[in-house]
Order: C-alpha cells, then structure tokens, then sequence
C-alpha cells in the first residue's frame, strides 16, 4: 500500500481481504469513542483521547488493533491481548467476526484508562 496522506485515503487503499476487517475496527473504535480524534500516526490510522489510544495495522490475512497502553490491559485479557513491548500491546483481529463483546470491552477499558489516567506514549 502506498503511503496515506489522511485516514480515510488508508482505508481506501486497503486491500479487499482486509478492507471489511479494517472498516469493521473503525466503526466499532468510532461509536465507542466518538469524541477521539482520528489521524494517521506512523503512516496509520490512529485514535487519539488524551493520548494515543489505538491504532488499526492492516496484515495481508487480518488487522493488529493496536492498543498504547496495551501493558495496563494485558492481564484482564491474557488470551486476546498480545505482545512484549513496553507499553505497546495488540489483539489480532482475522475476521469481522472477532469484533465481538470481549474485543469491544477492551476498547471501552482502553478508552477509560485513557479517561482517567492517560499515561505518555512514545
């Protein structure tokens, strides 16, 4: 994919096995979230309360939801959430589908601790 200039040129260059996946995320992030702002951080979509809250990371077979403050989630949702950095974790979102209750209580509790505590991201 060529390099976005706005998240909505992201979202049309994505390709078709991701594209409902990708838009799927941003609908959900937008209705849970509908005072975040959205911008392209790092040449993706990004979701932005008091900081970083989410990005989308669009793979050839599904989308990373990218979580900044994964870290401080991870252990409520240690079969969703996953990686080893610092702070930065995701959940990897392979169908539509994988948009359901759990995935949407980690937005909502990614969204509140940004509410409530907001911690600085890289």
């Amino acid at each position: 994919m060529a390099k976005a200039k706005t998240p909505e040129a992201w979202f049309e260059a994505l390709e078709p096995d991701v594209a409902p996946i990708a838009v799927s995320l941003r609908k959900a992030l937008n209705e849970a979230g509908p005072d975040l702002s959205l911008k392209l951080a790092w040449g993706f979509p990004c979701w932005v309360g008091h900081e970083r809250i989410f990005s989308v990371i669009a793979h050839t077979d599904r989308c990373n939801l990218q979580l900044w403050s994964g870290n401080r989630l991870a252990d409520d949702f240690p079969n969703r959430i996953e990686g080893t950095g610092k702070q930065l974790r995701h959940v990897k979102v392979g169908s539509v589908d994988q948009i359901d209750d759990e995935l949407l209580s980690i937005v909502d509790k990614a969204i509140e601790l940004d509410r409530v505590s907001p911690e600085k991201v890289r």
